[in-house]
């Protein structure tokens, strides 16, 4: 008995997701946040599972935007 796809694509998720919070650099916690969202939205369209795929939609879309804004803060 082996792990499907989605078995794998939900345990990497559930991995980067728990890796992030982890994590003290600001940058750093929200990229692996995003990688963890990104592979959750994987899981939820492999799934159909339409929750799954707004959530993680939302997610994604606040990490890239907070991400572009650490991004162009003027370094000191």
């Amino acid at each position: 008995m082996g792990l499907e796809t989605i078995d794998i694509v939900g345990w990497l998720a559930t991995a980067f997701v728990i890796f992030s919070f982890l994590i003290n650099n600001m940058l750093w916690l929200r990229t692996v946040n995003l990688v963890g969202a990104l592979l959750w939205l994987a899981y939820g369209i492999i799934d159909l599972s339409y929750s799954i795929i707004f959530l993680n939609v939302v997610v994604v879309s606040i990490q890239t935007f907070k991400i572009i804004g650490l991004l162009q803060k003027p370094k000191i």
